[in-house]
């Protein structure tokens, strides 16, 4: 697995143990959530206080206006702070929002000034329900406070004051609930983003090391993961070591047996009843038969040859006439056959052009196993059902699947894996049954070639479906 280098930095120091990791990981995840589920929670909170204060404190605003006329000096009336000025003039980037204030029976010029241009100027007017003096007050501190940005509430008194108002608690620069909310997706967003590599990174090593292909560790990996892959090591080189020896002694006892064998083939041929000599001669074609087929199951893996770049479907297209040719039963359906219509010409009418996508099949691998591989299920569908067809097809960009379908009795469901096993037969047990191994070899070549076979009652007959990997990447 590819892990970013900020991530790989990470990851180098963290202790090499997974029962360490693991603590430290689930910690940093709760920290690291905890901060953005706090940061979150409390501007969103401030936000929302600050806007019911300001919406309760329109009696100071009220107690303020009152004041003004009669005190000159500043005063600080919390949260709001006020002073007295002979006129007022804007600076020249700020933002006026001009209001007049009816209170009561009292109605004022009004100016709001930011310094920035207002989110929403239109909270900052009066409704159309008539309000007391304080309710009104109070409906526009709030209707400042939720513009988000510092502002000065400007009164002009009649006698060519000014009285300036701020709220430095309420009236100030804050994110909206808005942008509070898409801060913290983004953040929390940004939390996983840090945070799955490094998870994904704890289970990588045990994903690479179940999987057919097992690519090697990376410096990153737990030590856990390090010593089941020295384990699984030692365990494939112990078996690779017990199937040598299963292969050698089996091929030793084949050939020991070859010699007694042949020496009851003569010794039949001097029995005086035709019926008793045939039945030595079926018995010792049978022993024969084992001893080789079980032989060619566990060396199939071993035996050399060269992998080639080939066509299944043409393979399969050249097998089946060969079938064709003894007078046998077998069709071949091509992948994705096209007819087009032809142009007509001055030589002839139009026709139909067939065209068959034989490069869509394309794998590389070891043909003359496949050959056998395909031979053997084609001949057990003749055996058994008289009449087979088989079909090509690609489920996925780097798989094929070939469907050998026959019309015979078919296997019960419960028995459709059993009969892949060695020895195994599909019909009873009975002369030019077999010995039971075809199957099994059949399904050691698909393994062979990244792939499997399954079995699938038809009903009526038998489907198997041999699935290989193109290896073309």
């Amino acid at each position: 697995m590819n892990v970013p280098h900020p991530a790989q930095w990470a990851l180098s120091l963290l202790p090499q143990a997974l029962a360490q990791r693991l603590p430290l990981l689930v910690i940093a995840s709760f920290l690291m959530g905890g901060l953005v589920a706090t940061w979150t929670s409390y501007n969103l909170f401030e936000r929302r206080a600050a806007l019911h204060s300001a919406e309760t404190s329109g009696g100071e605003l009220q107690q303020i206006i009152q004041a003004a006329h009669f005190v000159d000096t500043q005063q600080d009336t919390p949260p709001y702070l006020w002073s007295k000025t002979t006129g007022f003039a804007a600076d020249s980037d700020a933002h006026t929002v001009p209001l007049i204030l009816t209170l009561g029976a009292v109605r004022y010029r009004a100016a709001v000034v930011f310094d920035q241009r207002p989110k929403r100027p239109d909270l900052l007017r009066a409704g159309a329900v008539s309000q007391s003096a304080s309710d009104r007050l109070g409906e526009l501190s709030k209707g400042i406070s939720r513009q988000d940005g510092k502002a000065t509430l400007v009164l002009f008194l009649r006698d060519g004051e000014a009285l300036t108002i701020t709220a430095p608690d309420l009236w100030r620069d804050r994110l909206g609930e808005t942008t509070v909310a898409l801060i913290g997706i983004a953040a929390f967003i940004g939390v996983i983003m840090a945070i799955l590599p490094l998870a994904l990174n704890l289970a990588a090593p045990f994903q690479t090391l179940t999987s057919k292909n097992r690519e090697p560790l990376t410096s990153l990996a737990s030590s856990e993961a390090q010593m089941a892959r020295d384990h699984i090591v030692r365990l494939k080189e112990r078996f690779a070591i017990e199937q040598d020896k299963r292969v050698r002694g089996l091929a030793a006892i084949s050939h020991d047996l070859r010699t007694p064998v042949t020496r009851l083939r003569l010794r039949t041929e001097f029995l005086p009843e035709d019926i008793t000599r045939d039945k030595f001669t079926a018995d010792l074609d049978e022993i024969s038969s084992i001893v080789d087929g079980a032989l060619d199951l566990l060396s199939i893996r071993h035996q050399a040859e060269t992998s080639h770049r080939f066509s299944l479907a043409a393979l399969l297209e050249s097998l089946v006439d060969d079938y064709r040719d003894t007078g046998r039963d077998v069709s071949f359906h091509w992948p994705e056959a096209l007819d087009l219509p032809s142009v007509p010409s001055i030589f002839g009418h139009s026709g139909h052009v067939t065209i068959r996508a034989s490069g869509e099949s394309m794998m590389r691998g070891q043909p003359d196993k496949l050959r056998r591989a395909l031979s053997n299920l084609i001949d057990n569908g003749l055996k058994y059902g008289g009449e087979v067809t088989v079909s090509i097809a690609s489920p996925k960009a780097d798989l094929l699947q070939v469907e050998v379908r026959d019309h015979g009795p078919g296997i019960a469901a419960d028995r459709l894996e059993s009969v892949l096993m060695p020895f195994v037969r599909g019909h009873g047990h009975g002369a030019g049954d077999g010995v039971g191994l075809g199957l099994s070899i059949t399904h050691e070549i698909a393994e062979l070639h990244g792939g499997e076979l399954t079995l699938e009652d038809a009903k009526p007959g038998l489907r198997a479906i041999l699935r290989v990997k193109r290896g073309l990447s």
